[in-house]
């Protein structure tokens, strides 16, 4: 689906989201979460309810999660998330169907992340899946002093490729990703298969909503 822009664009540098665009890390992130909660002796959550709560950095998801329980030391219990999360990183992690033969297809261009997943679990994942070598610049959310929907690391990314707005590409599953790229002058894909879905995302009208990352190749040459 386009919104009133050209069908095939020619742009240098895609920027790719991570969790629910390019791998799918839902489960092992909510499962993570579950262990936390338990190890403080707090009441866990349904997998769903987790999910929503992804995508904001792990600060936004652990303080979602301990809502109602009483328990303030949001510091401890991000570092329970952290230390259980490191170690299941790849119980249940794979990349979305098609996400490997679209990078093959766009090896040319100027593969980039931004994502506020912190780096070195985006880097591990990606080893993991001997996915690296596709991505130029990988930016998480520890790396930059905000996160999205602030455009900082966007803009930085643009400045560090030397490529203008509006010969980039800014691919996401949720309402963060595309106020990012909006905010820094950049045309913007939403994907339905990550965490906000199809009506979601055209409540925000980025510039294509695709249903499968392989159908970049009808909108990018």
């Amino acid at each position: 689906m386009s919104f009133g822009v050209d069908p095939m664009t020619s742009f240098q540098l895609l920027v790719f989201d991570f969790d629910g665009t390019l791998v799918d890390t839902k489960q092992d992130i909510a499962d993570s979460v579950n262990r936390a909660l338990t190890e403080l002796k707090l009441r866990t959550l349904d997998r769903e309810t987790l999910h929503t709560f992804i995508g904001k950095g792990v600060n936004h998801l652990m303080t979602r999660s301990l809502e109602g329980t009483g328990y303030t030391d949001l510091p401890s219990a991000i570092d329970a998330f952290m230390r259980h999360y490191e170690e299941h990183l790849m119980d249940q992690t794979s990349l979305f169907p098609n996400c490997r033969e679209t990078l093959e297809h766009f090896s040319e261009k100027e593969n980039t992340i931004l994502s506020n997943k912190p780096t070195r679990f985006i880097t591990q994942i990606l080893d993991a899946l001997d996915c690296c070598e596709p991505f130029s610049t990988i930016i998480g959310g520890d790396l930059m002093p905000a996160k999205k929907p602030d455009p900082g690391g966007l803009l930085h990314i643009l400045e560090q490729h030397n490529v203008r707005p509006e010969d980039a590409l800014m691919i996401g599953d949720s309402l963060v990703d595309v106020d990012t790229g909006k905010r820094a002058g950049v045309k913007t894909c939403g994907v339905t298969y990550g965490h906000a879905g199809r009506e979601t995302l055209e409540s925000v009208q980025p510039d294509w909503i695709i249903d499968d990352l392989l159908e970049l190749k009808q909108i990018v040459n």
